[in-house]
């Protein structure tokens, strides 16, 4: 059976079962567990159906809700069949007779899952007066940035306006408000990018729009950037390094030291 692989005498389980919320309940599909449990889904339907007998009618109503699912028949066909929705207190209800290694494995795995989820159902909701101002937040937020845009459209030059690009910074103030947002044009031989990507994105050819002198003066750079930074520590490794003893020299009260590299 696919997700599952066996090794010594122990099964395991691979893949997850999918479960779904409705009405606030964690539930599967008899279509899902046929499927896992290596059954035909019309065998499961006859088992659902032969519990109608044995369990009360409210515990049945309760944990197998019948609903209709679409199979696919090829050619871009499909049929409408029918399953059940099922709870844990369903699935567990159900698969009490199934046996085996592998039916024992997805027992587990089902009931990991609704734990998995019935868990994040009970995790306490958010405050309702922090969801308002978020949202109080984000409209303010939304209008600003719509008005910085409009500016900034409206500011460009009339040659070119259909292709500026836009550097827009909005932050929020001590108290959570959302500043004022500024939009700058990006002219075309400006890009934003940082240290880490700007290696990858030139060595890729990403960067279509530098020339071979601009690539040139770049890497020229870089190169006596880096040569003042070895003369710089081949400096320092050359000063004597002062007794531990020696008393540092002594400066005038409100003195501020800085160094800089």
């Amino acid at each position: 059976m696919a997700g599952i692989s066996t090794a010594s005498s122990t099964v395991v389980v691979s893949a997850q079962p999918k479960l779904d919320i409705h009405d606030g309940i964690v539930t599967t599909t008899s279509s899902q567990i046929a499927a896992h449990f290596g059954k035909q889904h019309k065998a499961v339907l006859r088992a659902i159906r032969n519990l109608s007998g044995v369990v009360e009618a409210d515990f049945y109503q309760r944990n197998f809700v019948p609903i209709q699912i679409s199979t696919d028949l090829g050619m871009g066909r499909t049929r409408k069949d029918p399953a059940y929705l099922i709870t844990r207190d369903g699935f567990v209800f159900l698969v009490m007779g199934f046996i085996g290694k592998e039916a024992a494995a997805w027992k587990v795995a089902y009931l990991a899952a609704f734990n998995r989820m019935e868990a994040e159902l009970q995790k306490p909701a958010q405050d309702p007066q922090r969801i308002q101002l978020a949202q109080r937040l984000a409209t303010q937020a939304a209008a600003q940035v719509t008005q910085a845009v409009f500016d900034a459209v409206m500011a460009a030059d009339n040659t070119d306006w259909r292709h500026a690009r836009y550097l827009l910074n909005l932050g929020y103030d001590r108290e959570g408000q959302p500043s004022v947002p500024h939009a700058q044009p990006i002219g075309d031989d400006q890009m934003i990018v940082s240290f880490n990507a700007l290696p990858e994105r030139i060595g890729s050819g990403e960067i279509l729009s530098a020339t071979d002198a601009q690539l040139a003066t770049l890497a020229t750079a870089c190169t006596q950037r880096l040569t003042q930074r070895a003369q710089h520590r081949e400096k320092q490794a050359a000063k004597p390094n002062l007794p531990a003893t020696q008393p540092a020299p002594s400066l005038p009260p409100g003195t501020l030291m800085m160094t800089f590299r």
